[in-house]
């Protein structure tokens, strides 16, 4: 009988509260939300991938690839959801989606390399692992930027205007990106 008096009244205080909404934009908490879902998607990442590791080569087993390969992706998993948390701090949803674009690239272009080679983490040969932490250093060097690109929200002013003049006929865009 407890149980339904708990629940009704967290329902009661849920409905009732007032927003908790912000009137200000925070930049700060964005970058922080933003570095905090990339830190999280290597702790998990670095976590399975840290758990394959043998001193000897020989004690591999077969389920060490797929905890790579999980690993993998979630570091780039992180990478892709940080400038899609960050703008979403700031209200720029759809900015945030133009900055994910770089790291869900990245992420996707990895596939192939584990396609030809599913040990490529611990064993791909040095071409592949060359593809691989490429891709790996660009999605991660895409999210940072969408990431510092969120604390630059509240100061963003984008201006477009009509060109019309004498063999002129245009858009004009200005203002700080």
């Amino acid at each position: 009988m407890r149980l339904p008096a708990v629940l009704a009244a967290l329902a009661a205080a849920t409905l009732a509260a007032p927003s908790a909404r912000a009137e200000d934009r925070d930049p700060a908490l964005a970058v922080a939300v933003g570095a905090a879902t990339i830190v999280a998607g290597f702790a998990v990442g670095g976590t399975l991938i840290g758990m394959t590791a043998h001193a000897n080569p020989n004690n591999d087993v077969a389920s060490d690839t797929a905890r790579n390969i999980g690993g993998w992706f979630a570091m780039q998993g992180g990478f892709v959801l940080a400038p899609l948390a960050s703008h979403a701090v700031v209200g720029e949803w759809g900015r945030g989606a133009i900055f994910a674009a770089v790291p869900t690239a990245t992420a996707l272009g990895s596939i192939p390399v584990f396609l030809i080679n599913p040990d490529v983490v611990d064993h791909g040969t040095l071409e592949q692992q060359r593809w691989q932490w490429a891709l790996f250093c660009a999605g991660m060097a895409g999210a940072a930027a969408g990431v510092v690109d969120a604390a630059f929200a509240p100061g963003r002013a984008l201006h477009v205007a009509p060109l019309l003049g004498a063999g002129n006929a245009g858009v004009v865009v200005g203002g700080a990106l």
